[in-house]
């Protein structure tokens, strides 16, 4: 069984082609890159215009969070992904990482991105 961060690593894809590839640092923190269906990387037009390329991510074992910077840490505009082992509201119940998008309240400003990140559908692992 794997344990901790190691959960998060390898390449995932979600039902509508977004892929995420995520290489672990160390045991707390990793490095994320983001494709759009296309293949392409995103710009982040909020970070000027910089690609979702190995973009910082920290992982809290106590609490099980993984949390990618999509902005400067201290920005707090985040990509949360959850690890679901067997994922229950799916049929065929694979490992999924659940994602969210989270900012401060205060940065309304930030809602127009969204759309950056596409549906935000479950991520299913295509490689370790």
């Amino acid at each position: 069984m794997i344990f901790g961060i190691d959960k998060f690593t390898g390449t995932w894809l979600s039902k509508d082609n977004y892929r995420i590839e995520i290489k672990k640092v160390n045991d707390t923190s990793a490095l994320v890159s983001l494709n759009s269906p296309d293949g392409t990387l995103i710009k982040r037009p909020y970070f000027n215009n910089k690609l979702t390329l190995d973009m910082p991510a920290e992982y809290d074992d106590y609490y099980g969070e993984f949390i990618v910077h999509l902005w400067e840490p201290a920005k707090g505009f985040q990509l949360d992904l959850h690890f679901a082992e067997k994922y229950e509201l799916d049929q065929s119940q694979e490992e999924a990482l659940v994602p969210s998008l989270t900012r401060l309240e205060k940065d309304d400003y930030l809602d127009p991105y969204y759309k950056l990140f596409g549906n935000l559908k479950r991520f299913y692992k295509i490689t370790t």
